[in-house]
């Protein structure tokens, strides 16, 4: 015979399995269930038992409080948004607001359930955290864009209309705003061409090239292109490449792109008397290629996010120095695209050490 099971027992298992909160309360705002989901997230004990307990025990967010208090009390609070008629005009109101509770986002939908007189209000928990972040990172994203872009276009046009108001006509004056055109216009060349580049590689449609690299010879070229730029600056740069370097599958051109990122960066923020060095040899039957610099360093609060795009930690120095601030975010991406791991480890005025970890072929 088939086994029939209260609809209670089925409802609980579709709710315990739910991947959203579900809070059920009685009509003195008391919990009676609670499912796992929601509880991990309000740091109780899986074996806790929060039945019998007030709302406001478990949740201390005072707009949900609120609003869950004039349900309860059938107040119906409509001039609070977020309590708002359902879909008859004389229906029970519902609830639909987004809090912060325990360090995390939440989409909160509540809806009241009169059955047989008894009054029961449930409210369904949506985790919206990460979808917040990520609104949050595309905001920022198009500020920064936005900033990043009107500095040049700023010092273009005002160079420009200086030279349309006569300037042109002193050529010693004409050829200096000239050049600072020329400069400012190549670095929003260089800017498109990182976005470019960064939107490629992480929407997956620039694909990496795999073949065999012979790593020793790129970098002991990539590391001579640098010595004239950091002796100019009065920085030591040199190399200590394993002469028995095993060869690596990749992509030529993208693995010299992040060396050049990490140089170029070591040498900018070096102070002249300075010393860099690239390193690389096999470690734990990897690669390990390594830029150590003696240079300003990166403060600890700043270490986390040092491979957002546009965090820098010295944003007014760094647009001097001529960066895009974008440098080690295609860096780090390039580097997972040949499942690799980019890492950084530095102490403010000691310097910082860059390395990151490749395959043999």
């Amino acid at each position: 015979m088939p086994v029939k099971m209260g609809r209670s027992f089925v409802l609980g298992a579709v709710a315990r399995e739910l991947r959203s909160g579900v809070l059920v309360l009685d009509s003195n705002a008391r919990v009676l269930y609670a499912n796992p989901y929601i509880l991990r997230y309000l740091t109780f004990k899986p074996d806790e038992r929060v039945e019998g307990r007030e709302l406001s025990s478990i949740i201390s967010n005072p707009i949900l409080l609120k609003t869950v208090g004039s349900v309860l009390a059938l107040e119906g609070d409509i001039s609070n948004e977020a309590v708002k008629p359902g879909p008859e005009e004389t229906g029970p109101v519902e609830i639909e607001i987004e809090i912060e509770e325990a360090g995390r986002s939440f989409n909160v939908r509540g809806v009241p359930i009169n059955e047989n007189e008894d009054f029961t209000l449930l409210l369904f928990l949506s985790d919206i955290t990460e979808e917040k972040r990520l609104e949050s990172i595309k905001r920022d994203f198009v500020a920064n864009v936005s900033h990043e872009l009107r500095t040049p276009l700023a010092a273009i046009k005002g160079y420009s209309e200086t030279l349309l108001d006569g300037g042109v006509d002193d050529e010693k004056t004409s050829r200096e705003f000239l050049r600072v055109i020329d400069r400012h216009a190549t670095r929003m060349s260089r800017l498109i061409d990182d976005l470019l580049t960064l939107s490629r590689l992480e929407s997956q449609q620039m694909s990496i090239i795999t073949t065999p690299v012979d790593l020793r010879e790129l970098l002991s070229s990539t590391e001579k292109s640098f010595v004239k730029h950091a002796g100019d600056k009065g920085i030591e740069l040199s190399a200590e490449i394993e002469d028995d370097l095993p060869v690596v599958s990749g992509d030529r051109d993208r693995l010299e792109q992040v060396v050049v990122n990490l140089l170029d960066n070591a040498i900018k923020y070096t102070p002249e008397g300075g010393s860099v060095r690239l390193r690389a040899g096999v470690e734990n039957s990897t690669i390990k290629v390594e830029v150590v610099d003696t240079g300003i360093g990166i403060p600890e609060a700043d270490m986390p996010r040092i491979f957002e795009r546009f965090y820098r930690v010295d944003k007014a120095r760094s647009r001097d120095l001529g960066g895009t601030g974008l440098g080690l975010a295609i860096a780090k991406h390039i580097v997972q695209g040949h499942n690799g791991t980019l890492n950084v480890k530095s102490s403010p005025g000691v310097g910082t050490t860059f390395s990151f970890t490749l395959k043999a072929f």
